[in-house]
């Protein structure tokens, strides 16, 4: 036997204070008789009648005597160890998003702790429980060696089932490395898919392979002369349905109609709805299942998130305006020369045609015949050579992947030009796109505030590449430069990892889930990832020279967890199962308050019987 509290014992001091206070107690009491006479028989009367009139004061004291020891032994709370009359218990418990699907009024996860807990209620005192859930391939430790099942059974209360997918191998290696740690342990895997032969393991199995669920999935679309065309594909995993599926388009319902497919089987889903342009669109089934994560899938319009805002400093500006104005959806103000001085608003994109400013802003900057060094530029000026008569310039041949990207769709014609400025000592990595001698014409790179930057060396309205498709090919490819793109892509499953670009000079990067939670990006690097972890739309929001600017992703529900049941390879755990048990454990609680309230009730008896049958 131990003592969870020994000081406890501390109590059995009552036990000789109890006996000095009975053998210092007076034994006689002061009575009024009205007769000697009548006194004397009725002690004959009852001495011979009440036997235990001698002892009963005995009794009370051994009585409370015991009550010292239980309320004793209570405090100091007794554990009576029972020898190799306990199990390890081990549980795996299966976290993927399917064990969120609606059985009735719990929940597939709810119903496996449900099980977890009739298991550690039914074994035996002093076992041991410990616990790992499994999401997103990661196992996670709820408690380890966990002895006392009211603990263990209030450590679950509080988990939940997270939203990704789990795979066959990542349950099994984790009840592995369970089993090897203690052969002789009960390893119990609980999930909902279906194991049907196993060894060295028990299966809890919460599947049902009767639950209705219905998906929506492989969405493709076009938006064209104003309308916009949606196919999607639909399927009911267990029964024949009639499924109510929605479009919305930026928050406005365009369409609902009903579907009706066939087990198993999938069935085409088309819409075809007015709209010249879009934000972002939901197709949706309304039609309620056990399994509601797949029922919607988001599409956003990467280019309608970006935020393009130009300032244009010209005499002629209305060009780059038009141009730009074709190209993208933009804020675009343009001011002469001699009003620049009074711009106080921060742009995404400064261009200076044929006009030098005296520093650089904060923001992506076009230099167009610059004709004078800027302190953080990059380059310097050596002065401006005229052609007579004009000549053509060389398209850069690099395979470099940026000089590629910035001249992805720009042919070969021939550009002819009058003059240029030749730079010079340019010691940033600038990226050569157009050249004349050797002597770099357009060029792009980081200047040295860390603002993407593009310089034309010539005058471009007296050029004839101006008006050329590949100008404004061009002009696309470095509007992209200048606004580079966030993310790459806005469409992934939920367990992946987002991409997410770094821009320099970018402030404020982060994401938030679909929940609300905000996750950090580590900005140090090119780029960075963002784990999704959540069904739903993950938000990346920064701000650069002044533009917030944000990004919609979105993360859908992964297929194979849609299945209401999904049948495994059999299994064995390896190793050869051992039989040893631990040590029990006793807690006789229960017993000693049962006791005290008997021990209570006798003393009081004793003294009422005393009280009024003695005297």
């Amino acid at each position: 036997m131990s003592f969870m509290y020994p000081l406890g014992l501390l109590g059995l001091i009552g036990i000789p204070v109890i006996i000095i206070i009975y053998i210092l107690q007076s034994k006689f009491t002061e009575q009024t008789v009205n007769s000697n006479y009548l006194w004397h028989l009725s002690e004959k009367f009852m001495k011979r009648k009440n036997p235990l009139s001698g002892i009963t004061g005995i009794i009370s004291l051994i009585l409370q005597l015991l009550m010292v020891v239980v309320i004793t032994m209570i405090l100091s709370r007794p554990i009576i160890t029972l020898p190799n009359a306990a199990k390890e218990y081990h549980f795996v418990l299966d976290a993927s998003s399917s064990m969120t699907m609606q059985e009735g009024k719990e929940t597939r996860f709810e119903i496996a702790k449900d099980e977890i807990e009739k298991v550690i209620k039914s074994s035996k005192d002093g076992s041991s429980y410990s616990l790992v859930y499994v999401t997103n391939d990661e196992a996670v430790r709820a408690f380890d060696g966990i002895n006392n099942k009211k603990t263990a059974i209030s450590l679950m209360s509080d988990l939940k089932a997270g939203q990704t997918s789990t795979s066959h191998t990542s349950l099994l290696n984790t009840a592995q490395s369970v089993f090897d740690k203690n052969t002789a342990s009960i390893v119990y895997l609980v999930t909902d898919k279906n194991y049907n032969t196993h060894e060295n393991i028990e299966i809890i199995d919460v599947g049902n392979e009767n639950t209705e669920n219905y998906r929506i999935f492989d969405v493709e679309y076009s938006n064209s002369g104003g309308r916009l065309k949606v196919n999607a594909n639909a399927i009911s995993y267990v029964s024949d349905a009639t499924l109510n599926i929605s479009l919305s388009v930026d928050g406005k319902n365009m369409k609902s109609s009903d579907f009706n497919v066939k087990a198993g089987e999938m069935t085409p889903v088309e819409f075809d709805v007015p709209c010249s342009s879009f934000g972002s669109f939901r197709i949706e089934i309304t039609t309620a299942d056990g399994y509601m994560l797949d029922n919607f899938i988001d599409i956003y319009n990467m280019k309608s998130d970006k935020t393009y805002s130009v300032l244009i400093v010209s005499d002629t500006g209305f060009f780059f305006k038009a141009v730009i104005d074709a190209l993208v959806d933009s804020d675009i103000d343009v001011v002469a020369p001699d009003e620049y001085e009074n711009v106080t608003e921060e742009y995404g994109l400064y261009i200076f045609d044929s006009y030098t400013p005296a520093s650089l802003p904060n923001g992506a900057v076009w230099l167009i015949n610059a004709d004078r060094s800027i302190e953080n530029s990059g380059f310097g000026v050596r002065g401006k050579i005229s052609l007579t008569p004009s000549d053509v310039i060389e398209k850069s041949k690099s395979t470099s992947t940026n000089v590629r990207k910035l001249l992805e769709g720009v042919g070969n014609s021939e550009i002819y030009i009058t003059d240029y400025v030749k730079y010079s000592g340019m010691y940033l990595n600038f990226h050569t796109l157009y050249s004349y001698d050797s002597n770099p014409l357009i060029f792009a790179g980081a200047n040295g505030l860390g603002n993407r930057q593009v310089v034309f060396g010539f005058d471009l309205h007296k050029s004839d590449f101006a008006l050329s498709t590949d100008f404004v090919i061009l002009l696309r490819n470095l509007l992209e430069y200048s606004f580079p793109n966030v993310i790459d892509e806005t469409s992934y499953i939920v367990g992946e990892d987002a991409i997410v670009n770094i821009l320099k000079n970018a402030e404020n990067f982060k994401a938030v889930s679909p929940s609300g939670k905000d996750i950090y990006i580590e900005t140090d690097g090119a780029t960075a990832t963002v784990a999704l972890t959540e069904v739903g739309t993950y938000e990346i929001s920064m701000k650069l020279a002044g533009n917030e600017m944000k990004y919609q992703i979105y993360s859908g529900a992964s297929q194979i967890e849609s299945m209401p049941t999904v049948n495994e390879e059999d299994f064995s755990l390896t190793g050869e199962k051992t039989d040893s048990n631990i040590d029990g454990e006793y807690d006789p609680m229960m017993v000693f308050f049962i006791c005290l309230v008997i021990l209570f009730i006798a003393d009081w008896g004793v003294y009422c019987y005393e009280k009024y049958q003695l005297r």
